[in-house]
């Protein structure tokens, strides 16, 4: 009798433990659900609140000595959206007036990657269009890019003695770029878009301090590239220069 008594004691227990862990297990699983469900509604309000748009942008078509037609392109991102904003890849698309595609260039990256809200991010391009006959075939250049939203900073340069150089090799940007933060960055990154007198884009110039620079140290740049006419550095009356830094 006293075994039977025991035994019965022993299974309520392990009946008991069993319903305890079979309620932890729920539980456990419940608040599991409950976060991935929490995470789920904050990344898609993130993406709802993500915005990103073509402010403006502008062209200067030529032809150079051997009748060979090239373009240069700048464009401003803004973010117009709530949460900062991560740019990707941009695809530019030169269309003739016909509406058929005389060429594209793809790969390009913006200026700062990382935009805030409120805030703005150049792309420039430049290339032959090989296939056009004249310079009144081009009609415009619309812009293919993606974006996501994002928590991390755009770790922006500070950027002074901007500087326009026409010359008999081209038109070059020459300025200083700062790292205004502790933090020694690996690869400096700048963008500048040359605005005339009524503020219409003219085209830009990109490129990049590959060194690096030291937190709190500054350096030289010239930007030279993608080529402009000749004769822009007449038409140039106003230059703007942005610039981030990034560790690999």
């Amino acid at each position: 009798m006293k075994k039977i008594t025991i035994l019965l004691i022993t299974l309520l227990f392990i009946l008991s433990a069993c319903g305890d862990s079979k309620q932890t297990i729920s539980q456990s699983a419940e608040k599991e659900s409950q976060s991935e469900n929490s995470e789920e509604t904050t990344q898609a309000k993130e993406k709802v609140n993500a915005k990103l748009e073509i402010e403006d942008s502008g062209s200067t078509i030529w032809s150079d000595s051997i009748d060979s037609i090239w373009i240069n392109t700048a464009a401003i991102f803004r973010n117009t959206g709530e949460v900062p904003v991560d740019i990707g890849e941009t695809q530019m698309n030169y269309k003739g007036k016909d509406g058929s595609i005389l060429g594209t260039s793809t790969m390009i990256y913006a200026v700062p990657e990382i935009v805030q809200p409120g805030e703005s991010a150049m792309i420039v391009e430049g290339t032959t269009l090989n296939d056009v006959t004249s310079l009144d075939n081009y009609s415009e250049t619309t812009f293919n890019f993606n974006f996501d939203a994002t928590e991390e900073d755009s770790n922006l340069m500070e950027v002074s003695a901007v500087k326009g150089i026409p010359s008999d090799y081209g038109y070059s940007v020459t300025g200083i770029v700062k790292n205004p933060t502790d933090v020694q960055q690996e690869d400096i990154r700048l963008a500048a878009i040359l605005y005339d007198e009524n503020g219409k884009i003219l085209g830009g110039l990109s490129g990049s301090v590959d060194v690096g620079l030291a937190a709190g140290g500054e350096a030289g740049f010239e930007l030279s590239y993608p080529p402009l006419p000749d004769n822009i550095g007449s038409k140039v009356n106003k230059i703007e220069v942005k610039s981030y830094g990034f560790t690999w």
